[in-house]
């Protein structure tokens, strides 16, 4: 067959094919339609695409990542693994360049609509989102192979359900980013900004979406004690703090069953909108908040920090241009303490974060350090979805550890592997496990609702 696109069937020809595919039609002599240069340019065309909605994503000033583009390689064994998974189990078999150029041609509409779900508002709607546009892929597949080998093809479609979904789950524990564009670094503050005690003011317009968060939270009763979330990243310039907060939040509900009982605060320069900023204040008014929810003396409090930290016992707090108060480890031990809250898992993924520990450390208390009170932790850069603790304890540790003290365990022994094999100089993350908590959680069952 050409490789070339005859007068028959030209351009526009293949246009309209593919605009049939799209609508779920059948469409006839779609593999004379099929040809190199119409894969190719299909091709060509997404790639194009993908870039283009990535950096308007990603903002002005954003750069480009080129490390990142070996994630492209990835998704390109995808599209080639459903054409070949395709054209192997259809019955007649289907050429594989017939398969590829239906794959093709729906990368357009996989792309544009995922840059949509990326913009959504939360994540039960991106959820919904991908669910909806994949439930539409496989319809997609079903038809365009129907095309081709003129019958529906069930043996050719369940085979790409579990290859995509192969693939979805690996990208999930895998963490995989399609972003090419990292966001411009935040500019330094300026010295003529108002004074950080007016921003901090201005910033409790604020407590309306905490208390709404928090006044969605579930009221247990009852002896057993439940676990309540609070995550907090510091600084806005850099995704990888949002982006681990919110893998905490994941894994620590799904560990100790917090089902609605989480509240994230969140410095992010690309979402100023979905929660409640981080600041030192709005940490304090957020305990206290929570603290109402629970029983005090019952109920245990799961806080997940991350954020650059400081050898003077500071975690950064940042969010453009506002001239925010850094949390100081006396900040956040008062906060604790002002909010009565008595059982406590504190988690610090930042630099230094081992000198915060025996501020806060007491026998209902856990504290987790990300490094030794001297020493830098790794990973913490905007290219980043986790930093290398993140990734030990909540991805990696964490989901299946028995205890805590195993999660920590874990992780130490896996970031000082990594550390040598990388020949950074060693984290040392540090850990403290009160007895009574310890106990409580050996011997208690943590609850959901």
């Amino acid at each position: 067959m050409s490789t070339e696109l005859s007068p028959k069937v030209g351009p526009l020809t293949a246009l309209r094919a593919i605009l049939r595919l799209w609508a779920l039609r059948p469409v006839a002599n779609l593999a004379d339609i099929a040809t190199e240069r119409a894969v190719s340019g299909l091709a060509c065309v997404s790639l194009a695409l993908w870039v283009g909605l990535d950096r308007v994503r990603a903002g002005s000033g954003a750069e480009f990542q080129l490390w990142d583009t070996l994630t492209v390689s990835i998704y390109a064994l995808l599209v080639l693994g459903l054409a070949f998974t395709l054209s192997r189990c259809a019955r007649p078999r289907i050429a594989l360049r017939s398969a590829l150029f239906v794959v093709a041609a729906l990368l357009p509409i996989v792309i544009a609509v995922s840059f949509l779900i990326d913009l959504g508002p939360d994540d039960d709607m991106a959820l919904a989102g991908r669910i909806l546009l994949g439930s539409y892929a496989l319809a997609y597949l079903a038809a365009g192979s129907r095309s081709l080998a003129g019958r529906f093809q069930v043996r050719a479609t369940l085979a790409s359900i579990l290859l995509l979904g192969a693939f979805f789950t690996y990208s999930e524990i895998e963490e995989l980013s399609a972003a090419l564009w990292a966001p411009a670094a935040a500019d330094e503050e300026d010295e003529a900004q108002m004074p950080a005690s007016v921003a901090e003011t201005l910033l409790f317009d604020q407590r309306a979406q905490i208390d709404q968060a928090v006044e969605q939270m579930s009221v247990v009763s009852g002896n057993a004690p439940a676990v309540f979330f609070v995550g907090f990243a510091g600084v806005a310039s850099q995704r990888v703090f949002a982006e681990e907060i919110k893998l905490a939040s994941r894994v620590v509900g799904k560990r100790f069953a917090v089902a609605d009982r989480k509240l994230l605060l969140v410095n992010d320069r690309r979402d100023l909108d979905t929660y409640p900023i981080a600041t030192a204040a709005g940490l304090k008014y957020a305990l206290a908040a929570v603290a109402d929810r629970m029983n005090t003396d019952r109920d245990i409090l799961f806080l997940a920090l991350s954020s650059h930290g400081s050898p003077d016992s500071e975690l950064a707090v940042s969010n453009g241009t506002l001239p925010l108060e850094q949390l100081s480890v006396d900040d956040l031990r008062a906060a604790l303490s002002d909010s009565g809250i008595k059982r406590r898992i504190i988690v610090i993924s930042a630099c230094y974060a081992g000198s915060f520990i025996d501020s806060l450390k007491n026998p209902d208390t856990i504290v987790i350090a990300a490094a030794a009170a001297n020493k830098t932790s790794f990973g913490c850069s905007d290219d980043r979805d986790l930093t290398y603790f993140g990734e030990a304890f909540y991805r990696d540790a964490l989901p299946t550890a028995t205890t805590l003290e195993d999660a920590f365990e874990r992780t130490k022994a896996a970031i000082a592997a990594r550390e040598r094999e990388e020949h950074e100089t060693p984290s040392e993350p540090q850990a403290f496990f009160g007895e009574n908590l310890r106990e409580l959680l050996e011997k208690a069952s943590v609850r959901g609702d």
